[in-house]
């Protein structure tokens, strides 16, 4: 008899053991297309699941998708406007098709390098409060910026150093499936080619390309210093990282657990920034070492800047002054 009840316990403890831990009450998927596990944003991302997780004890399941595997920013975006992907970070010029109104991160030369200053324009400022109201009427709830870089051109075998370069070489341009981006290329005399991120390196490889502009991170993490030769430093387009969650998901969660998702996403917004800062100068001096670098003089920028003049236009033609204007008055300001 003693011998059955020890058996009997310990099945019953084996039991206790083999069953699955109890369901999560909700579940956020988190998706983008980053694929470097040591990109600042990556990172940033990997410390949102794990810290939601954490700080709601479980209760929020976060399932983190990279590197496109349920898709490109196109179909990111549906699957967040649908509700199928709760939390989607993305670049700004990648969602512009479904929040028209990001157009205005597509004006080039327009945001100051002074990270300090480019923090509090775009996460602390009347621009801010006026984007967030209009997310809102789309459904989507503002998580904040992430500052990934400026934009720079990449080429596999001409050194870029003024607009007529690229015109008389007719350079085909990788860009997003972006409107404005499109217009800035064409402005220049190249030829803007739309590829999805995750198909940039074979499309430079095989030579479908010449080139590319992304920020250093994005080139040294996806290894594109593999399949071109020049870098010119263009800092034409801010590559502004936003923080997208379907608000219906997000207004159906309790209040403590809203609470624990806006905590932690304001705490990885100081990580971010202070993050990407610190690699900046360090990715400068890799960049160095696999590409030839191309510093252009203010007369050189100039000319880049005169050529593109006509984005603005395109951009107020198309949302209108009121967004425009705001941001123009918080980069004025701060």
């Amino acid at each position: 008899m003693k011998r059955l009840t020890v058996l009997l316990s310990s099945a019953c403890l084996a039991g206790i053991l083999a069953a699955p831990a109890a369901a999560a009450d909700y579940t956020m998927i988190l998706a983008h297309t980053l694929s470097d596990t040591e990109h600042p944003l990556f990172k940033t991302f990997d410390k949102i699941a794990a810290e939601i997780e954490e700080k709601s004890s479980g209760r929020i399941d976060v399932q983190h998708q990279s590197g496109g595997a349920l898709g490109g920013d196109r179909e990111l975006m549906e699957s967040l406007l649908l509700g199928d992907v709760q939390f989607v970070p993305v670049s700004t010029s990648g969602a512009v098709q479904f929040v028209p109104e990001f157009a205005v991160f597509d004006i080039p030369y327009i945001f100051p390098s002074d990270t300090a200053k480019l923090r509090r324009i775009l996460n602390d400022s009347e621009f801010t409060t006026r984007l967030s109201a209009v997310l809102e009427e789309k459904n989507l709830k503002f998580g904040g910026f992430y500052n990934a870089g400026f934009r720079n051109l990449t080429t596999s075998s001409v050194p870029v150093r003024t607009p007529d370069d690229i015109a008389k070489n007719s350079l085909r341009v990788r860009v997003m499936e972006n409107p404005y981006h499109v217009e800035i290329w064409k402005s220049l005399g190249g030829a803007p080619t739309p590829i999805s991120f995750p198909e940039l390196y074979g499309a430079l490889q095989q030579g479908v390309v010449d080139g590319q502009e992304n920020p250093y991170g994005h080139i040294l993490s996806q290894r594109f210093y593999e399949v071109q030769k020049y870098l010119t430093n263009t800092n034409h387009i801010l590559l502004a990282n936003v923080n997208l969650i379907n608000k219906e998901w997000f207004d159906g969660l309790p209040e403590d657990l809203q609470q624990v998702v806006d905590g932690v996403l304001e705490d990885a917004e100081t990580f971010q920034w202070s993050l990407q800062d610190e690699m900046t100068s360090a990715q400068r001096e890799q960049i160095e070492g696999v590409l030839e670098v191309i510093d252009l003089t203010d007369e050189e920028m100039a000319a880049f800047r005169e050529s593109t003049g006509s984005v603005s236009d395109m951009v107020r033609q198309n949302i209108g002054d009121e967004l425009v204007d705001s941001l123009m008055q918080a980069v004025e300001t701060n």
